[in-house]
């Protein structure tokens, strides 16, 4: 059975357990613990994004340069491959100087000519599955 820390706080103060103490303890009430997850503890910098506008990347025939809605006071640009965007969603962004699971380190740069200021990010690249949502 997997047992959110976060739920249990619905109903106890366990904010200032650190993990590994909360592991044992209950294990010595007689609830085994064989291992623990941090969801989100390798990801760094990602943020919610606006996709505000939409243009195809002009020298590339499956890359899109999005203009993006970083809750900054200037948007910014970013060039994906992803082709199920369209403007006005909602999207994990992961920006200059991003960690990702497995260690993947994201920085701004420059896509076929096009500058790019990190990138979008699908499920899998941030250690999801379906299963993950509701």
């Amino acid at each position: 059975m997997n047992l959110s820390k976060n739920w249990l706080a619905d109903f106890v103060d366990v904010s200032d357990v650190n993990i590994k103490d909360y592991c044992d303890k209950l294990t010595l009430t007689g609830s085994k613990v064989e291992g623990y997850e941090e969801m989100g503890a390798e990801i760094e910098n990602v943020v919610v994004a606006r996709i505000k506008k939409i243009v195809p990347h002009p020298d590339s025939d499956h890359l899109l340069i999005c203009t993006m809605d970083i809750g900054t006071s200037e948007d910014t640009q970013i060039v994906t491959g992803a082709q199920n965007v369209n403007q006005g969603d909602l999207v994990p962004a992961a920006l200059h100087n991003s960690w990702l699971p497995g260690g993947i380190h994201i920085t701004k740069g420059k896509l076929r000519g096009e500058k790019s200021n990190g990138m979008l990010c699908s499920f899998a690249e941030l250690g999801l599955t379906q299963n993950d949502l509701p």
